[in-house]
């Protein structure tokens, strides 16, 4: 049992080490200041669609009334089912700049085809990608995204909050997002990132173009977004964008089974990363299982005290930490009263997603 509380008492410094390290570098993180009078390019906004009639009526206004000199908005139906073409088409009454695209591979798993049709198709070589259950949380989320598309950088990451609801599962969904954002937020600044968001990224058309490998990746319901910057052979010219106004909000899922299967989605792009980001990744959650079973363990034996006085010592330091976090990131504080409830319930889950993952496969991207 000696070895265990020896096994607790390194991974509790690993885990409050690794927070330190992460909330210094991304507090330190200049953002690229807005100048009054910096170049505005046209940028196109690329949205891929399927079946997505009430989303596209909620929050395609959003979008549509940006404060940016010069915009298109391109939405790619992706052979619907529903009304939303006709609603499409409604918004196209008073926004010249929103466009149609339909598309032409009905068979495809993804919205590679679709999304790859729609750049394609656009004017500008700016492009910002969203989703139709998205919505900017400012009128100025294009200027932000742009002001960090320089000569320096060829693609800009954001960051894509949820939508909060006073349930249990959204307050999970809320501290997954905060921790994937820490985790691909610090990658990027080392210039080492490994994923975007797709709901809130922007390139270079030529960038995108030059590093998109989506006929091979044809299988894969998921992941476009970050295999995509897998692809890109220099991440140094890879930015982040953290100001509050560039974020997008997105609606999260509202049921268990909706978000289980949205979660073996995405995870099922992890075995494409390069071995750096597997063993970043790998690394991490080993920790905060190494934490939390190394603890219950020694709290069924005869050193429960000095194992529970380290883990009170970890859990203030942890909310410490977790509380400057929700300054860069906006997390709900109703999530951080909780923080350490969701952790061990979400590493929990995440295990038992990636055993189903293995035996269960996605069929479409929606």
């Amino acid at each position: 049992m000696k070895f265990i509380l020896l096994l607790f008492i390194i991974s509790t410094l690993i885990s409050v080490v690794l927070q330190l390290k992460y909330l210094k570098r991304i507090s330190n993180y200049k953002k690229t200041p807005f100048k009054p009078h910096q170049d505005k390019r046209p940028v196109s906004i690329i949205i891929c669609a399927k079946n997505e009639e009430v989303n596209l009526s909620s929050n395609l206004g959003f979008i549509l009334n940006q404060h940016y000199p010069t915009f298109e908005v391109i939405v790619v139906n992706d052979y619907s089912t529903d009304s939303t073409s006709e609603v499409i088409k409604t918004f196209q009454n008073n926004y010249p700049n929103l466009r149609l695209i339909h598309a032409i591979d009905e068979n495809s798993k993804s919205k590679r085809s679709a999304l790859k049709l729609g750049i394609l198709k656009s004017k500008y070589n700016r492009i910002l990608l969203t989703d139709a259950d998205c919505k900017p949380t400012s009128k100025f989320w294009i200027t932000e995204m742009n002001t960090c598309l320089t000569k320096k950088f060829n693609c800009v990451l954001g960051y894509s909050p949820y939508e909060y609801k006073s349930t249990f599962l959204n307050k999970m969904i809320q501290w997954e997002t905060l921790q994937t954002g820490i985790l691909y937020s610090y990658r990027a600044i080392e210039g080492k990132a490994y994923m975007s968001v797709g709901r809130n990224v922007m390139y270079q058309k030529s960038i995108f173009l030059e590093s998109e490998n989506f006929e091979k990746e044809r299988g894969l319901t998921s992941g476009d977004d970050d295999l995509l910057i897998q692809n890109i052979k220099d991440k140094s010219k890879i930015s982040l964008c953290l100001n509050p106004e560039s974020f997008v909000l997105s609606q999260p899922k509202t049921t268990w089974k909706s978000w289980w299967k949205q979660k073996q989605r995405h995870y099922s792009t992890s075995p494409f990363y390069d071995k750096s980001s597997q063993l970043f990744l790998g690394g991490y959650h080993f920790s905060q299982f190494l934490f939390w079973s190394t603890f219950l363990i020694l709290c069924l034996s005869k050193e429960w005290m000095p194992a529970l006085f380290i883990f009170g010592i970890a859990i203030v330091a942890k909310s410490l930490i977790t509380v400057q976090f929700e300054k860069v990131f906006k997390v709900p504080k109703s999530v951080l009263w909780i923080w350490p409830i969701l952790e061990a319930s979400l590493l929990i889950l995440q295990m038992g997603i990636g055993i189903s993952g293995i035996f269960q496969k996605q069929k479409s991207w929606q």
